[in-house]
């Protein structure tokens, strides 16, 4: 006889200096945990904050399990914490993310299949506009690249579909420390993501859009407010060889890659795209951390099988 369904299932709120987005969008959460049919709880990591947010969220919210990061390593605080609790799913989430009150049990219930790594939620911004979820993965011109469908029209992505990744959504937690968590590789952000779902896809687990389940999120503002256009521009690009040296194995990908490499560069100089030169400076010091990283053992799947499935 098969066991009933009942994982045990728990919101962790990523925060640094978040005070104001707290009050915001915490109550929302609070109240959909209150609301789901699974046993859920919700938990703040604060990374070192200094604007009283962890204060703020003790005086208001009695219900929300705090942890204390020594260091703010952006999502890569999530690993240590993670070892630390016994929850079968995380819903990972920003602090500057609302939610409907029914959003959690459309992402829990899709676990129910054992194969599931991650399911992500549809996600408008603040304003109502699409923002995303249902995302997509492929090379072009020998970079890795990632998307999202339905840019204009939110309305065509209503489908329960196979997705890429995402900054946020639950994730099977046993899955997510069997593979080693968010990659400090790519501190201080971008395409960590990207990076773990790779290789939850190579491991032959699938990752799922449901858009029954809707978030609000406001965007990357503290990112940007913290480096900038230009400067997230380059830690952008400079991530994005670091995803290609560390993960990609195959070698017309690669071949691809090489040939097409210091043309692109050229190019970009030409054309002032100096985000994507600095990127490629700024990458290289790294490669060896890289490379060291590389492994292609245990792999279920072939680089072309996922860009079939999610591309």
């Amino acid at each position: 006889m098969n066991k009933p369904f009942e994982p045990t299932v728990n919101i962790i709120i990523l925060n640094y200096n978040g005070r104001d987005l707290l009050a915001e969008c915490l109550p929302s959460i609070v109240g959909a945990s209150y609301t789901s049919k699974s046993s859920c709880k919700v938990t703040v990591i604060d990374n070192d904050s200094s604007d009283n947010s962890v204060e703020f969220v003790r005086a208001n919210f009695s219900d929300v399990d705090i942890v204390e990061a020594k260091e703010n390593l952006v999502l890569c605080s999530y690993n240590d914490v993670l070892k630390t609790i016994k929850d079968d799913i995380v819903i990972l989430l920003n602090n500057d993310i609302k939610v409907r009150n029914n959003f959690v049990d459309p992402l829990v219930e899709l676990f129910k299949n054992k194969d599931v790594f991650m399911v992500c939620p549809k996600s408008y911004f603040f304003d109502g506009g699409y923002e995303g979820g249902k995302s997509y993965a492929f090379m072009r011109y020998g970079i890795f690249g990632t998307d999202h469908y339905f840019k204009e029209d939110c309305e065509q992505a209503d489908e329960e579909s196979y997705t890429f990744a995402s900054g946020y959504g639950a994730f099977d937690r046993e899955k997510f420390l069997e593979l080693g968590g968010y990659d400090d590789l790519y501190l201080p952000g971008r395409l960590e993501d990207a990076d773990l779902c790779f290789r939850a896809w190579k491991r032959g687990y699938k990752c799922y859009y449901q858009p029954e389940s809707v978030v609000y999120h406001k965007g990357a503002e503290s990112f940007k407010n913290r480096f900038g256009v230009n400067g997230t521009l380059v830690i952008n690009f400079r991530n994005v060889f670091l995803f290609m040296w560390k993960n990609i194995s195959s070698p017309l990908f690669l071949l691809e890659h090489i040939v097409l490499l210091f043309p692109r560069l050229i190019f970009a100089c030409l054309r002032g795209q100096t985000g994507f030169v600095y990127g490629f400076l700024k990458a290289i010091p790294l490669l060896p951390r890289a490379l060291k990283k590389r492994n292609i053992d245990n792999r279920l799947l072939k680089d072309r099988d996922i860009f079939k499935i999610v591309g």
